[in-house]
């Protein structure tokens, strides 16, 4: 009979610990699982996935470690800015699809001074399709030749 009674305990210990491991927290205080995208600072001259299902790392902690899964539909291949010839700040991006479908894939770039401080020089969102497996080149150029840093959020359009 006590045999039959510890077995049951040790059946509850590890229910409760496996319970207390699915409501931990993730990177920054996060509770379930978060993608970690959503938990870091925006620094200038970024590009930024806002939609969250295109491209992201959640990271869950259990009782037996940390829980990686990464969601990956498109990357980035390489970036780069540059001065137009009247002084315009110039940001563009190559966007692989690592899909077997085509994409839509929408962007805007907002515009910052040397100082950091915004220009209120933003892009409508602006529509870039990807073919299966393919490449395509998002572009944008500010209207202001104040810009001096910028920050591009992409996201699957809509």
């Amino acid at each position: 009979m006590n045999s039959n009674l510890g077995t049951k305990l040790v059946a509850i210990a590890a229910v409760t610990l496996l319970a207390a491991g699915c409501g931990s927290t993730t990177q920054n205080g996060y509770q379930g699982a978060h993608p970690v995208q959503r938990t870091t600072t925006n620094e200038m001259n970024t590009i930024v996935f806002i939609d969250h299902q295109l491209n992201r790392t959640d990271i869950t902690k259990t009782i037996f470690g940390e829980r990686v899964q990464d969601t990956v539909k498109v990357t980035l291949d390489r970036s780069g800015i540059s001065n137009s010839a009247t002084g315009q700040l110039e940001v563009w991006t190559m966007i692989r699809n690592r899909t077997d479908y085509d994409l839509q894939i929408e962007g805007k770039a907002l515009f910052f001074d040397a100082n950091q401080a915004p220009l209120m020089d933003e892009t409508m969102w602006r529509r870039v399709y990807v073919p299966a497996n393919g490449t395509a080149i998002y572009k944008e150029t500010s209207l202001n030749d104040r810009a001096a840093y910028f920050l591009v959020e992409l996201r699957e359009g809509r």
